[in-house]
């Protein structure tokens, strides 16, 4: 009995022993899932930001400055392809005409042969003459001689006529090789640059695509308006007067129009905030509160801590429904002229600034 009893024991330490084992391992497996889970992440890199406004516009206007380099080297390939099949066409023509000349001189080879070989069936019929007919004919020793140099004129006449007919050949024959030669040469020339064009039209094709991309993001990032889209209109984090007229009709979601942009740029010019004063990032010298924002004179015109803090506080000002004139002037988009008087017309103390457009 006590011998079981301490087998038991034996069993039951056993048992337990094997489960914190089996535990140890589990929380081992767990421990060594998560590091590689943590190691994965860390390795991956992180996504990509998305491109700013001007970043796209900078792609917007490489890929034009590309198809202007593009439109331009095709336009002289275009050239070199109208030259190149020009001469082809001529090679052609020249060609033909050879041939034709090779025709003729080989009909008159022809010919020539037929009338040697006529003659000479001729002769073969009716006998050479022999001397007793010479004798029967002469009247005189010298119609002998006369005779035998008539008959050797001929033959001499006959055997130049072949010459020259056989020459005129063989000339015509080298001057087809010649400028099927200079054809075939004409030929892959007009096809490399026949190549050079297609080759040129697909990368036209190409930046084509790229620029529709781009524009279609760039107009999507404008169509959403706000002061993000905004902000996104800075280059290199800065603003100029023209571009921080475009980013304030951005972020009121007025249309970017020539009238609006110039009305806005004057406006600026009349106020002198930011570019002319020390009232920083506040181009309209607008007087709204903003945290960590320091008063710039008596009036109460606020210099600001970053563009972003200038350009909400603007149109915080804005909207304060003092200056439903100017929003509704700006919101037509269609004569700066009316964009003055309307901020004349307002509590902004600008006053009219037309004679600035």
């Amino acid at each position: 009995m006590v011998h079981l009893e301490h087998t038991t024991h034996s069993r039951t330490r056993c048992s337990a022993g094997a489960r914190r084992l089996v535990a140890a391992a589990t929380a081992l497996i767990v421990a060594v899932a998560v590091a590689l889970v943590l190691a994965a992440a860390a390795a991956t890199p992180p996504a990509a930001a998305a491109p700013s406004l001007h970043e796209l516009q900078k792609e917007a206007k490489r890929t034009r400055a590309e198809m202007e380099s593009l439109q331009a080297e095709l336009r002289q390939v275009g050239d070199r392809l109208i030259r190149a099949q020009a001469t082809l066409d001529e090679a052609n023509q020249r060609l033909q005409l050879t041939r034709r000349q090779l025709a003729r001189a080989e009909n008159d080879l022809e010919l020539q042969r037929e009338i040697l070989a006529e003659r000479a069936a001729t002769l073969y019929k009716t006998g050479d003459l022999d001397w007793l007919d010479i004798l029967s004919t002469i009247e005189s020793l010298s119609d002998i001689d006369t005779i035998r140099s008539l008959q050797q004129a001929i033959a001499d006449q006959d055997r130049s006529s072949e010459n020259e007919a056989q020459r005129l050949a063989r000339e015509a024959r080298r001057l087809e090789r010649r400028v099927e030669a200079e054809r075939q040469e004409a030929v892959v020339a007009e096809q490399q640059v026949q190549n050079q064009k297609i080759e040129l039209d697909q990368m036209l094709v190409e930046r084509t695509a790229i620029l529709q991309g781009v524009t279609k993001r760039i107009k999507k990032i404008l169509a959403s308006g706000g002061l993000g889209a905004a902000l996104a209109m800075a280059k290199n984090g800065q603003f100029t007067q023209l571009t921080w007229a475009r980013a304030l009709l951005v972020a009121m979601r007025f249309p970017v129009t020539a009238d609006n942009v110039a009305a806005i740029t004057a406006w600026e010019m009349a106020e002198g905030g930011h570019w002319y004063n020390t009232a920083y990032y506040n181009p309209l010298n607008t007087t709204q509160s903003m945290p960590g924002a320091t008063v710039f004179n008596s009036v109460g015109v606020k210099a600001y801590t970053s563009w972003k803090q200038g350009l909400e506080a603007t149109v915080i000002t804005m909207k304060n429904g003092y200056y439903d004139g100017i929003i509704a002037a700006l919101r037509r988009g269609n004569d700066a002229s009316s964009v003055a008087a309307a901020v004349g017309a307002s509590p902004w103390g600008t006053g009219n600034f037309s004679h600035l457009l």
